[in-house]
C-alpha cells in the first residue's frame, strides 16, 4: 500500500458512509479474489427475496468506522486481496464517492455490488475510474420491473446504468437472481438481449434461507438444469454462466 494505517487521512464527509457491517476475507463475493465486504445501509428497491432485508432501513450501523475498515484493509489480512461495496444499494449514499476515493488512496482494490437505480452516480463512479469491478443486478424483464422491485418507473434508470456500463471499459457483470416469481426460464433470454455488448451475465440460483418477505422461503429454487439449459439461449447475446446451486 501506499501509505501505511497510521497515516490515514480520511476526506471530509467520509466517514458519514452509511457502513452497516464488514465482513472479512471471502472468496465468494468477488470471483478471482479474496475480497473483504462493506455493507452499505438503505435501499429504495423491495424485491420479496432479498437476502438482506435488514439493510433496506439506513438505520442500520455498524461499530466499525471507515478509519477501522480502511486501516484493516491495509493490513491485507489473510490475503485479502480487495474490498467489496455492497448493500442495502451502494449508489444511495451520499458519501459513497468519498469512500470510494479513499480506498482507491490507499491503492485497495474495489468491486461495486448495485442495483443501477442511479445511473448518475455510477456514472461518476465508473467515469473517474474509482472502482475495478461492477456487479449491476438486473432483477426482471421491463415489464415485470416494477412489480418486483416495488419501485414504479425504475426501468429507464436501469436501462441507462446498463449502457452506462457496457460502454465503461471497466470490468463488469450483470446478475439476475432467478426468484420463480421474478422471472421465468423463457425471461431470461429476453433480459439478455437488453445487456448485449456486457462482459458477462450471471444466472444467479434463488437461495430461500433467508428473504425479505417470508413467503419466499416456502418457494423452490428454479432447478440448475433448467438455467444451463437457459444459458444457451441468453450466451449469443453475451456470455453467460450459472452461479450457486
Amino acid at each position: 500500500m501506499a501509505r501505511g494505517a497510521q497515516t490515514l487521512e480520511l476526506p471530509t464527509g467520509a466517514t458519514t458512509a452509511r457502513i452497516a457491517g464488514y465482513i472479512g476475507g471471502s472468496v465468494d463475493a468477488w470471483p478471482g479474489r479474496r475480497a473483504s465486504t462493506v455493507l452499505i445501509a438503505g435501499c429504495t428497491m423491495r424485491c420479496p427475496y432479498c437476502s438482506n432485508p435488514e439493510l433496506i432501513s439506513t438505520s442500520h450501523r455498524s461499530e466499525a468506522s471507515l478509519a477501522d475498515i480502511l486501516a484493516h484493509c491495509a493490513r491485507k489480512p489473510d490475503g485479502v486481496d480487495g474490498v467489496v461495496l455492497s448493500g442495502g444499494e451502494p449508489t444511495e449514499d451520499t458519501a459513497l464517492l468519498e469512500l470510494l476515493e479513499a480506498l482507491r488512496a490507499e491503492g485497495i482494490p474495489v468491486k461495486l455490488d448495485t442495483n443501477g437505480v442511479n445511473p448518475e452516480v455510477l456514472h461518476d463512479v465508473v467515469d473517474r475510474r474509482l472502482v475495478d469491478f461492477v456487479a449491476l443486478d438486473v432483477k426482471a424483464t421491463p415489464a415485470r420491473y416494477d412489480a418486483v422491485t416495488g419501485l414504479p418507473g425504475s426501468w429507464p434508470r436501469i436501462l441507462e446504468s446498463i449502457a452506462i456500463l457496457i460502454q465503461s471499459g471497466v470490468e463488469h457483470e450483470f446478475r439476475t437472481t432467478c426468484y420463480p416469481l421474478a422471472v421465468s426460464i423463457s425471461d431470461l433470454s429476453t433480459i439478455a438481449r437488453q445487456l448485449a455488448g456486457g462482459r458477462r451475465y450471471v444466472l444467479q440460483q434463488f437461495s430461500a434461507q433467508r428473504t425479505l418477505d417470508p413467503a419466499a422461503r416456502t418457494l423452490s429454487p428454479i432447478p440448475v438444469t433448467e438455467l444451463l439449459r437457459a444459458v444457451d439461449r441468453c450466451n449469443p447475446y453475451l456470455p453467460t454462466v450459472v452461479r450457486g446451486g
